[in-house]
């Protein structure tokens, strides 16, 4: 089966993002990823999930249970004082999060469980009673909370869920900056979730990752556009 919806014509936000003065000007920040009908073979993954890209689409599943989120990430190839991006996520049977890691590493081929380290992450978490979005840092093996929404989250885990859209501002520094924004289905507007001034980055980005959940047998899926502009 092929999946191949309108991506070329779907809502970036470009215009918006480049009203807020995240993007275009003297902002410095250019295309890396920009993949509108195919998405880009990942260059690392975790173990224990399975992914598999057809055109516009990526569908991972867990096929190992552990209390671990697992994560596919893709080089920047070159290390960015600013990195934004955003895609459209479906939930499918993804029980628990979806969501984004900028990391300050590089990563390739397989990998162990929670890899992504040195990273800010907003999560998408819809399930159990809990819902709601979260910010985090990762720094090493730790995690660190920074900012939670309890009334408000993206799709829901079912097969049927529409799809959501969401997009992470990280800038180096201390202190840094991290904004985020979702957009609930095809009718919603980008609108800002999260801005903080976390610093515990300083040395610059150079992976964008999308972590999924913890769960044997869930399944979700990524689909285009999927864009990451980047500035060094």
């Amino acid at each position: 089966m092929t999946y191949h919806p309108l991506a070329e014509t779907h809502d970036t936000g470009e215009a918006y993002f480049t009203s807020l003065g995240l993007l275009g000007g003297s902002t410095g920040m250019a295309p890396i990823i920009s993949a509108d009908t195919t998405i880009p073979a990942v260059d690392a993954y975790c173990s224990g999930l399975t992914v598999a890209i057809t055109d516009s689409v990526i569908k991972y599943t867990q096929t190992a249970a552990a209390n671990a989120n697992r994560q596919m990430s893709w080089s920047l190839g070159a290390t960015y004082d600013k990195v934004f991006g955003l895609c459209y996520f479906q939930m499918g049977t993804s029980l628990d999060l979806q969501g984004f890691m900028v990391s300050e590493n590089d990563y390739s081929g397989a990998q162990a469980d929670n890899y992504v380290q040195d990273a800010y992450t907003f999560w998408n978490y819809p399930y159990g009673g809990y819902d709601k979005m979260r910010l985090y840092k990762r720094v090493g093996a730790t995690w660190t909370f920074i900012a939670e929404d309890t009334t408000i989250c993206g799709g829901e885990a079912v097969p049927t869920s529409h799809a959501y859209g969401l997009a992470i501002y990280c800038e180096k520094g201390n202190p840094g900056v991290q904004k985020c924004w979702m957009k609930d289905g095809s009718t919603s507007q980008w609108f800002q979730v999260f801005s903080t001034a976390d610093g515990a980055f300083e040395t610059g980005f150079q992976s964008f990752s999308i972590t999924t959940g913890y769960n044997q047998t869930n399944v979700g899926r990524m689909i285009s556009p999927f864009y990451v502009w980047g500035a060094a």
